[in-house]
């Protein structure tokens, strides 16, 4: 066992949240190595250890050896599967080969944890493992991008989210990569509050936690950038408009483009004009604001640069099919 911090022996100090790592052959390195560094940092911060870890492999015994990652790299193994008994979260650790696993043991083990409540994180490829034991079904998930259609055709009943990670009560599942940070932090956050996590961030040079949706928008815009450097700028532009849209050619010359060629880049990555593209964006944003918050409909128009409620209302009808007043009601 791993104690990621110090001050042992003092009966007034909770004692530390006890962690398994099951690290997988072929298991992603960055991810295992994210988490671990997480936890570590959280104990730096406090005067008392918070975390304490054991790395755990599927080979038996006392002395299990060593477990190698998707890139070679060796990792030590400290324990068998059967110290995860005593743990109160565990972490899968999977990767390359992830989808040919089979192992009984690890499987009904994973099962008695999950009846028992133990919190279960699958880490980049982990969700095979997940849905081999059948924790799973009527459970959404996320894994890594380029396992996700292997994992679609295995298990076809098992919703694939698209988020960087997915929370269903006691199971977790991400994507792996830097994901795993976002997914530690959101852990930490519910054991020791938003501030500590929020000071565990920093030392990742983050200035604060991401939410999903935000590391989603970025990473399409960097898609949409690649794409079209100057289709990425006007989208970017427009999300950061909504309550006080631009005209087309306004917005053309803030990004350093004319109107035509703006139109043609739309047209030909999004088959739609930006003046399509921007209403429909705001008309999005306002079946959010109606959908999650008590706003007025005139309040919802203003906030997404309606000039009345009722050219709101019509817009909205067209794209939608349904009055904002009936979706409220709804």
């Amino acid at each position: 066992m791993n104690t990621l911090n110090r001050h042992h022996g003092n009966p007034a100090v909770a004692a530390p949240k006890q962690i398994s790592f099951i690290v997988l052959p072929g298991f992603a390195l960055t991810s295992f190595s994210l988490a671990i560094e997480a936890l570590s940092v959280a104990n730096g911060l406090d005067d008392q250890p918070i975390y304490s870890y054991e790395i755990c492999s599927l080979n038996k015994g006392s002395q299990p050896g060593k477990v190698i990652s998707s890139n070679g790299v060796p990792v030590e193994v400290s324990h068998g599967l059967e110290a995860c008994d005593s743990a109160e979260m565990v972490f899968i650790c999977a990767y390359k080969g992830a989808a040919t696993i089979e192992d009984p043991q690890l499987l009904s083990q994973l099962r008695r944890l999950s009846q028992k409540g133990v919190r279960i994180a699958a880490l980049s490829g982990g969700s095979f493992i997940l849905a081999k034991a059948g924790l799973l079904q009527d459970k959404g998930c996320t894994l890594v991008h380029e396992h996700r259609s292997t994992f679609a055709e295995l298990y076809p009943s098992i919703t694939l989210q698209d988020s960087i990670y997915t929370v269903n009560g006691n199971l977790l599942t991400s994507a792996g990569g830097t994901a795993t940070l976002d997914m530690l932090l959101y852990l930490i956050g519910l054991d020791q509050g938003k501030t500590f996590a929020h000071k565990v961030a920093q030392r990742f040079q983050q200035e604060r936690i991401r939410s999903g949706e935000e590391v989603l928008a970025s990473q399409r815009m960097l898609a949409l950038s690649m794409k079209s450097p100057c289709l990425g700028a006007a989208i970017e532009l427009m999300e950061k408009s909504i309550d006080q849209p631009y005209s087309i050619e306004d917005l053309s010359q803030r990004i350093g483009t004319t109107r035509r060629n703006l139109e043609m880049v739309f047209q030909r990555h999004q088959n739609t004009t930006p003046n399509r593209y921007y209403l429909k964006l705001r008309l999005q944003h306002a079946r959010r604001m109606l959908e999650e918050t008590n706003l007025s409909i005139a309040g919802i128009a203003q906030a997404t640069g309606f000039s009345s409620q009722s050219y709101f209302g019509k817009c909205f009808k067209d794209l939608y099919d349904i009055q904002p007043s009936q979706l409220r009601q709804e």
